[in-house]
């Protein structure tokens, strides 16, 4: 055997530099194709990982939004008519804050009586700064949309200008809509923005379902006497 070099007998004599390179041609050769054999597992490994990480979200939604307060029905002895549409003029645009929220007054005195903390939360949330008037109605959206709107993110409640179109208990109904949103936990929050990577627009049944069942509620309230006259 010679010491200058290696004899192959495709090639003939290699020189030592040109073993080592085949060598490392070859050892980066076997690493790609390993590596090409690792892919299912590494697929399976994290695919069990996400589902896994979906499960534990859906267990820790399944908690709850803890208990929400009760409705009492409303009255007609207590003088409050539900069926008076306050303040229409509210929805033109040159009408100012103040005066939109002395327009709520109505459906709060209303709430008072039906579900005291909604009404709380509203004055709450107009201390704080967190409640805002538009000067347009929403163009997209539900029915219950286009009138208010839950901002999770901010804890701010939108309310638009079509809201005043309607009666003063529809407009406590529909605060009654937006309160059982701010009640909704950040799990539920956090499915509803993971449905749209499956779906266009995601899925709004997740968040929209309680808060439209804690509005038929509020509807029966304090309409249901009422209808029964």
């Amino acid at each position: 055997m010679s010491t200058a070099g290696a004899w192959q007998p495709a090639v003939g004599r290699v020189a030592p530099r040109d073993i080592s390179l085949l060598d490392g041609v070859g050892a980066r050769t076997r690493r790609v194709a390993a590596d090409c054999r690792n892919v299912p597992r590494y697929c399976l490994k994290y695919c069990v990982a996400v589902l896994a990480m979906f499960g534990l979200l859906q267990v820790w939604q399944a908690s709850g939004d803890g208990p929400m307060p009760t409705f009492r029905c409303l009255h007609p002895a207590r003088k409050l008519d539900p069926f008076c549409t306050s303040h229409p003029h509210c929805m033109y645009a040159e009408t100012s804050d103040s005066a939109r929220w002395q327009a709520l007054a109505p459906a709060l005195a209303i709430l008072d009586e039906v579900n005291p903390e909604v009404a709380a939360w509203v004055r709450r949330s107009h201390r704080d700064g967190k409640l805002h008037f538009t000067k347009r109605a929403r163009a997209r959206g539900s029915a219950t949309g286009q009138l208010g709107e839950y901002d999770a993110l901010r804890g701010e409640l939108t309310v638009f200008s079509g809201l005043f179109a309607e009666n003063d208990g529809t407009i406590a109904a529909v605060l009654c809509h937006e309160y059982r949103h701010s009640r909704q936990r950040f799990p539920k929050t956090l499915v509803y923005a993971l449905s749209f990577l499956l779906r266009e627009n995601g899925d709004p049944a997740i968040i929209e379902n309680d808060a439209l069942l804690y509005e038929q509620e509020a509807n029966l309230a304090i309409f249901g006497r009422y209808q029964e006259r």
